[in-house]
């Protein structure tokens, strides 16, 4: 119950009891009044009636008759009684004096009245003849004393209903501020720093406002110099200095955790590097020379723009290091004569009179090592050296596997598993970081496509599927079946299914339309479902990440955020975007207990993420003592091959979940 009910409760059983007090002492009042003039009627009634029968000859009946008949007759009297000396008697009674009842019978019978008759000596000289008994009858009592008690009542109420009518509107007037103050604490959880300009006049509530405007400025600036804490700490960790992209450490990591992360890999490794770059240095200057590796930077930031999904790095001096996403050879190789092409005419041109090399390596599997994939980029890099002119050389090996599909294979293939129905899903438990017993938050989904009797994971098939514009068919492919398995295999748990959208779906109206008849058609599934886009989606769409959100979000979905940590957004968004929940990249979990200023910076996250009421979660964990590290950093949820692989099924998840707490 609100303040302002108690409120409104207390003073109305206040004004109810006041007047009822005050009608209840009308009544005794009235009644009191009522009785005393009943009482004295029949005293003045019975003194004159006996000074009138004391003048009749010989007490002749008929006389004292027409006398009693007299007086009985005005209806006033209840009872009138004569009685002789010798025992005789002449008496008048009547039980009412009106026609109709003079009050409701529980009115009368809460009310009543003490009658006492009153008696009086017929006397002639100082002989008594007999005694005369009155008593007043109350009828008319009953009528005057009910009209006076309704009139008062409806009074009453009328006064009830204006006071009530006033204090809800001075109750109204007084407690705006108090909820401008609940809207502000409650925005506050939105990660919505209201200040009220309007201060209220009355000093308590003046002094509350400003309280809690003091409160919300000093909240919001704690938190963004804590974003702006972890964001430098990110860049001095992860990320280069003189150029702003990835440094050795950060790129060599984020390589690692996707040639050993818990799906397949397949893309193209591409290693740079500037010719006689240090005598350059040496001949024209150390500022010539960095200006040289800045524009090398804003070259491969312009080609990363147009592939927001590739990772970009700078090894040391100018070596540089780039990996981006592609399905085969073929496709790798067009992505190095772009980024070759890129550099060719922009920072390293002719002008420049500064000659570079590109070597590459196409990356496809189940897991791969770091050193073998860089060893087989460099030798390419090595081949590319031979030639004197630029030039961009992919690594050749030899590879027992099936051929390459052509572009217009591959349309053909993504357009019959839309068509046929033959996407296939997998699930990673995300499992609760805190208390024994395995409880399970969400389950992350991850898909497949057969080829040839093979399954093929998104890491080999998405660069395709986006290269040919299908990313918002295959992604309500993905949740259309999502649905379908939650409606014939219904969780026992309050998990969420984390579906992973496509940039280009975000963006795409059309796929907005679809996806909200789709959940409009599946009301109950839609309450599991949570959308999740990786962070480098957030610079380019925010703004249709938040029309996303207000679409689904009164169907009971959510949003999230993906490889956080990974982007090169000011972690401030947070706070901007209603999200849910965020997600850790692999990348910066996997060996975190061998590295303190990680730590430091994972402890960061997820503060920021607490102090907004967000469910941070951690992802691509494969040993304990990682695992340990996250749990005593605050995570909310790990996910990773140390509690368990994909499961191809909801029903062999909740299986492994009643297994593992028997």
């Amino acid at each position: 119950m609100t303040l302002r009910q108690q409120f409104s409760l207390l003073t109305s059983a206040l004004v109810i009891v006041l007047l009822a007090g005050s009608l209840l002492l009308t009544v005794k009042n009235g009644r009191d009044g009522f009785q005393q003039q009943l009482n004295a009627r029949a005293y003045d009634a019975a003194t004159s009636l006996a000074l009138s029968m004391s003048r009749v000859d010989g007490l002749d009946p008929v006389e004292l008759s027409r006398q009693i008949d007299a007086l009985f007759d005005r209806g006033f009297f209840a009872d009138i009684t004569f009685t002789g000396v010798g025992g005789n008697e002449l008496h008048r009674r009547a039980r009412q004096a009106l026609s109709e009842s003079p009050a409701p019978q529980w009115f009368m019978s809460e009310v009543t009245f003490d009658m006492l008759p009153a008696e009086a000596d017929v006397m002639v000289g100082w002989q008594q003849l007999g005694t005369v008994r009155v008593s007043s009858h109350t009828d008319f009592a009953y009528r005057d004393m009910w009209d006076m008690v309704k009139a008062e009542a409806i009074w009453f109420a009328l006064v009830l209903l204006v006071s009530l009518a006033l204090l809800h509107i001075l109750l109204g007037w007084l407690f705006k501020p108090v909820m401008r103050v609940e809207q502000q604490a409650l925005a506050i959880c939105e990660r919505d720093w209201q200040i009220q300009e309007n201060i209220p006049r009355a000093r308590e509530l003046r002094r509350m406002v400003l309280a809690m405007n003091k409160m919300v400025s000093k909240l919001h600036a704690l938190f963004t110099e804590q974003s702006a804490t972890t964001e430098r700490l990110r860049q001095e960790s992860f990320h280069d200095a003189a150029t702003g992209l990835l440094n050795r450490r950060g790129f060599d990591q984020r390589l690692d955790h996707v040639l050993q992360g818990t799906d397949e890999h397949s893309g193209v490794l591409m290693l740079l590097q500037v010719e006689h770059f240090a005598e350059y240095n040496q001949r024209e200057g150390r500022q010539a020379g960095d200006d040289v590796i800045q524009l090398v930077a804003q070259s491969l930031q312009q080609w990363h723009l147009e592939y927001q999904n590739s990772v970009c790095g700078r090894h040391a001096g100018a070596d540089f290091a780039l990996y981006a996403p592609c399905a085969s050879r073929g496709h790798a190789d067009e992505l190095l004569q772009s980024a070759f092409g890129q550099l060719a005419t922009t920072a390293l041109n002719q002008r420049t009179g500064l000659n570079f090399h590109l070597g590459g390596v196409f990356l496809q599997g189940d897991q791969d090592v770091l050193g073998s994939a860089l060893s087989r980029a460099d030798a390419a890099l090595r081949q590319a050296q031979r030639h004197s002119h630029a030039r961009a050389i992919l690594y050749q090996e030899d590879r027992a596997s099936q051929p390459e599909l052509t572009g217009g294979q591959w349309s053909a293939l993504l357009k019959s598993v839309l068509q046929n129905n033959h996407l296939s899903l997998q699930f990673m438990p995300v499992i609760k970081a805190r208390g024994d017993a395995r409880e399970l938050l969400q389950l992350e989904v991850y898909s497949r496509i057969e080829r040839d009797g093979q399954s093929m994971s998104a890491a080999r098939f998405w660069p395709m599927v986006e290269q040919h514009q299908m990313a918002a068919a295959f992604d309500i492919s993905v949740i259309r079946k999502v649905m379908l398995m939650l409606q014939n295999e219904p969780l026992r748990s309050n998990a969420r299914i984390c579906i992973n959208l496509s940039p280009a779906s975000v963006i795409d109206n059309a796929f907005h339309q679809d996806l909200v008849q789709l959940i409009r058609q599946y009301p109950q599934q839609a309450h599991f479902l949570a959308l999740e886009v990786p962070e480098y989606c957030v610079r380019n769409a925010e703004a249709e990440l938040v029309r996303l959100a207000g679409i689904v979000r009164p169907f009971g979905v959510v949003l999230g955020i993906d490889q956080v940590g990974t982007g090169t957004v000011a972690f401030s968004y947070m706070k901007r975007l209603p999200l849910e929940y965020v997600r850790i990249d692999g990348s910066l979990n996997r060996g975190l207990h061998l590295a303190q200023d990680q730590r430091f910076f994972i402890q960061s996250m997820i503060q920021i993420g607490h102090k907004l009421d967000l469910l941070v979660l951690g992802e691509g964990v494969e040993v304990e003592a990682d695992v340990d590290e996250l749990g005593q950093s605050g995570i909310d949820g790990i996910s990773g091959y140390y509690y368990s692989r994909p499961f191809g099924s909801l029903a062999g998840v909740e299986q492994w979940l009643e297994e593992s707490d028997s």
